[in-house]
């Protein structure tokens, strides 16, 4: 298997526009199903990141740093000469995936390959707003407790000790990215952005977002959906379908 489709097993052949996807801490592709059946309806195929230490890549280290990931992401654009992002693509993170999604757009914009046509931000604060919430130096206990307390964990899951076995490595290592994550204040993108904030969600400020327009020099907009934090359920992924296709509407002019 190439390392591009180690890291984008499920991916479709398409001739639309295609939307690769970050998810939140611990999380994998199957996070984006609604999503996808959504999305691909309106022409927009989601291809969702399949990162090591979880689903048929569990026996691989996670990683545990920006660079890190982004060293991955670039080995496999290298491998498959830059053919996954050579098309109409973009990219689309949900919650911390947010921040790995735009660090990925800064590292695309520099290789030889073409720029993303979007960046679809959901459920994030602006990067020089993340606090390092010290959730990756928890104990076991207390990392599952807060994680299931923000809404990132059911219950349920909890008292299944097996599944936490294989939980913990990958979520310590994507909480140590998301705490460790630096602002650099890199130039702003050619690339547009897209935010969208669930109305119901106390963990991301409106206020806040107009702040995402630092980061690109091209069409900005931020949305407000009827959701909360986890706004990729079917009816959210929906809505978000709908805003996704009326900023390409618009970058397309």
């Amino acid at each position: 298997m190439s390392p591009i489709d180690r890291l984008f097993p499920y991916r479709r052949e398409t001739d639309g526009f295609e939307l690769f996807a970050f998810p939140h801490v611990a999380a994998g592709p199957t996070l984006f199903h609604s999503l996808r059946e959504t999305a691909g309806e309106a022409g927009i195929s989601v291809t969702g990141a399949l990162l090591p230490g979880r689903g048929r890549r569990v026996r691989e280290a996670p990683h545990r740093s920006i660079p890190s990931l982004l060293a991955e992401i670039e080995e496999a654009a290298r491998c498959d000469d830059f053919a996954a992002f050579s098309g109409d693509y973009g990219l689309l993170g949900h919650c911390s995936g947010s921040l790995v999604a735009l660090e990925i757009a800064r590292l695309l914009v520099r290789l030889p390959c073409a720029n993303p046509q979007l960046l679809v931000v959901c459920s994030c604060r602006p990067p020089e707003l993340v606090p390092d919430t010290g959730t990756s130096r928890l104990s076991r206990e207390d990392m599952f407790a807060r994680t299931a307390a923000l809404g990132g964990l059911p219950d349920a899951l909890l008292a299944d000790r097996d599944f936490l076995d294989l939980l913990e490595r990958p979520m310590r290592a994507d909480w140590e990215v998301f705490d460790g994550y630096v602002h650099t204040g890199s130039p702003a993108l050619p690339v547009p952005i897209l935010t969208a904030r669930g109305a119901d969600d106390p963990t991301v400020p409106a206020a806040e977002q107009p702040l995402w327009k630092a980061q690109t020099r091209a069409l900005f907009r931020s949305v407000e959906l009827k959701t909360d934090h986890w706004m990729l359920s079917d009816e959210g992924s929906r809505a978000l379908t709908h805003e996704i296709a009326a900023t390409l509407s618009a970058i397309r002019g």
